[in-house]
């Protein structure tokens, strides 16, 4: 099958999760009917994980008759992003992926060279998506993603910087022990003895969880105040976007950030095709 220089293959992974979808160089919009999102595993061995992410990338594929000639990819870290390399270890996620070339795999199962294929942090490859699709290009901006793991990153002048803050010194361990989803099931299983729920898509949506729910989002509400108070509010950010799989369960802890900050909080679009058009975009440093 052909390559043609007006398609970029786009793919977000995440701790859960793979997305992808096909960017049309020349029209700036995702092809229609290209992008699908697909579960992972992240804890599974690596030929379960891989062929996990094939499968997504294999729908988006075969939506255009043609193959792209670039592919972007964001993902969490530690990462090798030049050379595509996951340096992910102890991070409760993708463990069986240390120290794997994802650029050759990712070529092999496109065709496209590896020359062709990059790779940049997730948290900042979504609050580029978000700056462009909010129209937030003059203002300084930082970006929250909440999960398996807390992203974070800052916007100014059309670069972003990774903050890198979810390996940040927190209460007696790191940001991401308590502002993820292993915090909140964890402080679960110490106030009730256990966790009735092993993620938080369940948390949210099974019935009879309600005191649960009630303690969890009231704990992160509370977390996040915290961090926010003491490692944002010093950046002095125009304004602070909140993303990530959690972050759809806003119902539950935004507007009590609201009324305990005094800084401009947004919600994020939840629409991972914003993250592949900011990708692509040449006119930004990521």
């Amino acid at each position: 099958m052909p390559h043609t220089d007006n398609l970029f293959l786009c793919a977000d992974l995440g701790g859960t999760h793979c997305s992808s979808g096909l960017v049309q160089v020349s029209s700036g919009y995702v092809l229609e009917g290209s992008y699908f999102r697909g579960n992972v595993n992240s804890l599974a061995e690596r030929g379960q994980i891989l062929s996990e992410i094939k499968e997504t990338i294999d729908k988006t594929l075969s939506a255009a008759t043609v193959r792209p000639s670039k592919i972007f990819i964001s993902c969490p870290g530690p990462f090798d992003y030049e050379n595509g390399i996951s340096l992910m270890d102890g991070m409760n996620k993708y463990q069986a992926l240390l120290h794997v070339n994802l650029k050759k795999f990712f070529s092999a199962i496109t065709g496209v060279d590896v020359a062709s294929i990059y790779f940049y942090n997730d948290a900042s490859a979504f609050l580029l998506g978000e700056v462009v699709n909010k129209k937030m290009e003059t203002r300084r901006v930082v970006g929250l993603t909440l999960g398996t793991g807390l992203g974070s990153s800052l916007y100014e002048n059309g670069t972003i910087v990774d903050l890198n803050l979810g390996s940040a010194r927190f209460h007696t361990g790191i940001v991401e022990d308590v502002i993820s989803t292993r915090g909140m099931l964890s402080h679960l299983k110490e106030v009730f003895g256990s966790a009735p729920v092993s993620n938080i898509k369940d948390l949210v949506h099974l019935d009879g969880l309600d005191e649960y729910r009630k303690e969890a989002f009231g704990f992160l509400s509370e977390q996040l105040v915290a961090f926010i108070k003491e490692y944002i509010c010093p950046l002095n950010p125009d304004s602070i976007i909140i993303g990530g799989s959690i972050a759809k369960a806003h119902i539950y802890f935004f507007d009590k950030l609201r009324s305990a900050l005094d800084v401009d909080l947004s919600l994020a679009s939840f629409d991972e095709r914003n993250l592949f058009l900011g990708l692509t975009l040449k006119t930004f440093s990521i």
